[in-house]
């Protein structure tokens, strides 16, 4: 055998011995700070948040993911769609060359739908992340409570973050750096983030979330005329009884300021109370009917979907 043969077969060799050696995806990827949002112990779903590092010269993707805590697993997105913030399924999770992906409220996360238990504060949840090159990484994330907004800002959130940030008083923030909060309505509020308020927090609008994220739930055009058709019966009733209640407080507070009586300012904040108690019951009544409306996992999923907006 000629000399350049012999030399070009262990170049092969070395070739193929450096190939079988190379690190996969899972081992060139670096997680920190991997946790699981505590929610309300009937809430169907949760999400996880981490930080992901690609160490590698090459881009890189997370293509599903799966937890033990549930029995769905879906990596999800947020987008801003004329300045509503709408939750969206993706198929990956692009992890650029050498760069931090942050996994985060707001943004982009792991979805854990129909939980089989609550997330408990401190306790370490198990999910594995799968990549392009059928790499697999498991990590332990730790329980961790929602922490509160500061100043009206998501958590997390820094006053100044993102582009395009606005915020008017007593106005609605839009745009890419828009706080989330503010987009919790039924789609019909002026002023969406007072006007849930006194529709009574305790109390999700679930029809107007439902309508607007129709494509993530998988609604049919059917489900999504019901729930229209509910909207039409009762929304302008709902939506006169938020502007009573607004009028009613702001009433309030000119009255206490005049100097009237405790027991005059008592009887009017009665009408308040009972107003809020009506809005609440249609409220219940709104959810009862989704329940009807939608399957299991679409109820599951729109729960899930409500505390990111």
């Amino acid at each position: 055998m000629k000399p350049t043969s012999l030399l070009a077969i262990a170049a092969g060799c070395l070739i193929g011995w450096q190939t079988a050696l190379a690190a996969t995806v899972a081992e060139s990827v670096e997680i920190s700070d991997p946790y699981v949002r505590m929610v309300p112990p009937t809430a169907p779903a949760t999400a996880a948040f981490m930080t992901i590092k690609n160490t590698d010269g090459k881009d890189h993707s997370v293509v599903s993911a799966k937890g033990y805590i549930n029995k769905i697993t879906e990596l999800h997105t947020h987008i801003h769609d004329n300045g509503v913030m709408r939750m969206r399924r993706v198929e990956k999770i692009d992890l650029p060359a050498g760069q931090v992906t942050a996994l985060q409220p707001g943004g982009l996360h792991i979805m854990l739908i129909n939980l089989n238990e609550p997330v408990k504060d401190g306790q370490k949840y198990q999910i594995d992340l799968t990549f392009e090159d059928g790499s697999t990484k498991t990590i332990e994330a730790q329980g961790r409570p929602i922490v509160p907004p500061r100043n009206g800002m998501g958590a997390g959130s820094k006053m100044g973050m993102g582009s395009g940030l606005g915020m008017k008083c007593g106005g609605m923030m839009k745009g890419p750096g828009a706080m989330s909060g503010a987009q919790l309505s039924n789609g019909r509020n002026s002023n969406p983030m007072r006007m849930v308020m006194h529709a009574n927090p305790a109390f999700p609008n679930l029809t107007g979330i439902a309508v607007k994220n129709a494509a993530e739930l998988n609604l049919s055009a059917e489900q999504v005329s019901k729930l229209k058709a509910w909207t039409a019966e009762h929304g302008d009733k709902m939506q006169k009884m938020f502007q009573q209640v607004d009028a009613l407080e702001k009433a309030l507070i000119q009255d206490a300021l005049a100097g009237q009586p405790k027991a005059e300012l008592m009887a009017k904040f009665e009408k308040t109370l009972a107003l809020r108690k009506q809005i609440a019951a249609t409220k219940i009544d709104c959810r009862d009917n989704m329940k009807k409306v939608l399957n299991a996992e679409q109820f599951a999923k729109l729960a899930s979907i409500y505390p990111m907006m």
